[in-house]
């Protein structure tokens, strides 16, 4: 068993390293091993902490702030490939590893994980998971939990736990593993995950169409989801997210394709076609400036370094009610302020939208405004709420809590429950 006195550090700087949302944690731990991990939630257990997992600390300032903070459990060492079965197309990884460096490993062997999350380099497997992290090619291959055939946690009085295995078709009785996606840290420490994975394509390439008018844009991502054609991913940008990957115009729709070379040419072919139909110019992307460009659009969501005043809200709705949302959030930067900028995952409905230069009384009414709205990430720690709770499922996640943490130590105050 691990010396808890080598886990853990009181060192005011390091501690102050670890803020969460404003408040610096009274302890920080740093496991190199999922055992460590286990002895330190132990101990935490019978000293009564209240403990947040940190992986990359790339989405701390999303939720309300804790109401105390005994322990950080700083899972980055946890960083290890555990097992990859090439042929089977299944990896099982710790939950410290980066998606850069998984990407970087994967890359080896002809395979990837198709999850584009903000700050690759910095975001860890186990933080994807917690906050449901998306990124532009969920249009196509859904989210990190469609991908997840395992896990590995740490449950709050130390006692580890797995779901799924190292198949693709495992489950039989209740698919525990999905509750901890998008869980925020409150019911588990996830230490390792399973995934099912893909081959790496053999050509890739992107348009950008660009429109004078938003409705416009919104029109010509109907046309190509109901065509033949099938694009990986189907992203709305504003100007401002344009002029950041060297385009100019008022709206854009970001699509790639990944496959073939034939199937390639015909959809660099068609989809600008078809925006000239709508109105728009286009342009093409391929290779290292395709690369780039994705990054930067799947950037545009991070919240780890938010200025005073910033706050980024995530947003979910009907694909036929995004229109009308992105009108509404133009009106709401004209009453309220913020100058807010917008991309969209248009053809599922999922966005974000981020605003500056707000004091709290106006991010509270932009909050309010958008019932829309999933989430806010903000440096303000005085707001009404940081949550628009999942409608008729609130009661099913206060039980789920109280079963697996009752006295709210994971992570407390700051999730929805």
């Amino acid at each position: 068993m691990s010396d808890i006195s080598v886990l853990i550090s009181t060192d005011m700087s390091q501690c102050q390293r670890y803020t969460v949302h404003g408040v610096v944690p009274v302890r920080v731990a740093v496991p190199q091993t999922s055992a460590d991990v286990s002895v330190l939630i132990n101990y935490a257990a019978h000293q009564g902490w209240r403990v947040v997992a940190w992986g990359g600390g790339t989405h701390q300032l999303i939720g309300a702030p804790p109401t105390a903070v005994d322990l950080v459990v700083v899972t980055t060492a946890l960083n290890r490939v555990l097992q990859h079965e090439p042929n089977d197309l299944t990896i099982s990884v710790e939950a410290g590893m980066t998606m850069g460096a998984l990407r970087t490993y994967l890359a080896q062997h002809g395979q990837m994980l198709p999850v584009d999350p903000a700050l690759p380099d910095q975001t860890t497997i186990g933080g994807m998971i917690a906050t449901a992290t998306d990124g532009p090619r969920r249009a196509n291959y859904g989210i990190l939990r469609d991908m997840m055939i395992g896990i590995g946690v740490v449950e709050v009085n130390g006692q580890p736990s797995r779901a799924g295995g190292m198949v693709v078709k495992n489950v039989s009785g209740f698919d525990m593993m999905k509750l901890y996606h998008g869980s925020f840290g409150t019911l588990a420490v996830i230490v390792s995950a399973n995934f099912k994975l893909i081959p790496i394509p053999p050509v890739t390439a992107t348009v950008i169409a660009t429109f004078a008018q938003s409705d416009q844009a919104l029109a010509y991502i109907t046309d190509v989801m109901e065509s033949q054609l099938t694009p990986v991913t189907c992203e709305l940008l504003d100007a401002t997210l344009l002029q950041r990957i060297g385009v100019t115009g008022e709206w854009g729709v970001a699509l790639a394709y990944e496959g073939p070379q034939a199937a390639v040419d015909r959809h660099m072919t068609e989809l600008p076609q078809r925006a000239q139909i709508h109105g728009g110019a286009t342009t093409l992307f391929y290779n290292e400036t395709h690369i780039q460009c994705w990054q930067t659009i799947a950037d545009a969501s991070a919240v780890e370094h938010l200025a005073v005043g910033e706050l980024v809200l995530r947003w979910a709705t009907l694909p036929a009610f995004v229109d009308e949302l992105v009108q509404r959030i133009g009106d709401l930067g004209q009453s309220l302020g913020g100058n807010p900028q917008i991309h969209a995952r248009a053809s599922i409905g999922v966005g974000y939208v981020r605003v500056t230069g707000l004091d709290a009384n106006t991010q509270n009414q932009w909050f309010e405004a958008l019932p829309e709205a999933v989430w806010v990430a903000t440096n303000a720690t005085n707001l009404d709420t940081y949550w628009h709770a999942p409608v008729g499922g609130l009661d099913v996640m206060l039980r789920i809590r109280d079963e697996f943490d009752p006295q709210r130590r994971f992570n407390p105050g700051r999730f929805v429950v």
